[in-house]
């Protein structure tokens, strides 16, 4: 827990170091660091809450009370409500965590209401027309703004990059965010891409030769002379400051980009993934190479999907063929 441990030891030393150890306890539980650095940006809100706007530094779990929490969640309000849910929820796994190691009696979290977010731009999937839809307004949009304003050519070449590439590959917003330049790799005439996927776990799935042009053609344009390592999708485009694309930055390019296009559903990056595997398998393409495509653990998992691995994978992206 390394942004806690350094205000530890500076001035501001907001936690006890008994609540410390027991934070950093409960991150270790995590095998993906993309979890671990969520939970812990949740935790440390909380506690920094308490210390700074409530005067209260935690040296004891039971200086946590119901009223402190439902200050910290009226002070979220300013939030969109699935973030203020995620933060409540953060705080009660940690107390879940204490309590089934015998470490405190009880959860606190159980007498705080957290509003139910609607899931349904999680369920909603867009027919292969109106992905077609998306993908060409986002090349038109890209066309007419290359020789006019080239921040705002910058912002559309992004969405449509991002956009192209979750809606065929079918990768979670973590692993968008996390690709680097050499991520990219060429085997024979087989495109792959070299994600760290969920649990921490390396995923090669093949891709469409197309999907590979587009992230090509990104890297030349924007990224030329950039080391191997550094991120391949950035949040700025014409200035020399590279910033990583965060998961809230591809939400928005997802809404945005949906919406521009003239379509009304509510759309997250989830649904890029979910619409995939619903397109692959109404192509034919059986459920078992979906499920290793998506790096699904369980094929059940899959079939939530479609309700509403080796180099079969080549034959299942390409039975698909999207945007010809």
């Amino acid at each position: 827990m390394q942004d806690l441990q350094e205000d530890k030891n500076g001035q501001d030393e907001f936690i006890s170091e008994e609540i410390f150890e027991k934070v950093t306890c409960f991150l270790s539980t995590f095998r993906s660091k993309n979890t671990r650095e969520s939970y812990e940006n949740d935790l440390r809100d909380f506690f920094c809450f308490c210390f700074y706007k409530l005067n209260c530094k935690i040296n004891e779990l039971n200086q946590i009370t119901e009223r402190i929490i439902l200050l910290w969640k009226y002070d979220l309000s300013s939030l969109k409500s699935a973030s203020v849910r995620r933060k409540l929820s953060s705080l009660s796994s940690f107390f879940n965590y204490l309590v089934k190691r015998k470490l405190y009696d009880r959860n606190i979290m159980i007498l705080v209401k957290r509003a139910n977010v609607s899931k349904e731009s999680k369920k909603n999937i867009l027919t292969l027309n109106e992905v077609i839809q998306v993908i060409n307004h986002l090349h038109l949009k890209c066309s007419e703004f290359k020789h006019k304003n080239f921040r705002l050519y910058g912002n559309w070449r992004l969405r449509y990059t991002a956009l192209y590439t979750l809606f065929t590959v079918g990768m979670r917003v973590d692993e968008l965010c996390l690709l680097k330049i050499n991520s990219l790799e060429k085997e024979g005439d087989v495109w792959r891409l070299n994600m760290l996927a969920k649990g921490n776990i390396q995923h090669r799935p093949i891709i469409h030769s197309e999907t590979a042009a587009v992230l090509m053609d990104y890297i030349k344009e924007f990224r030329t002379g950039s080391a191997s390592e550094a991120p391949l999708l950035i949040k700025t485009q014409a200035t020399k400051k590279l910033t990583r694309l965060s998961r809230s930055s591809i939400y928005d390019m997802v809404k945005i980009s949906v919406k521009s296009a003239g379509i009304s559903k509510e759309i997250s990056p989830h649904s890029c993934r979910a619409t995939l595997a619903s397109l692959l398998h109404q192509n034919g393409v059986p459920i078992i190479e979906i499920k290793n495509l998506l790096n699904h653990k369980l094929v059940t998992t899959t079939a939530i999907y479609l309700k509403n691995t080796h180099d079969e994978l080549q034959a299942a992206i390409k039975k698909i063929e999207l945007f010809d």
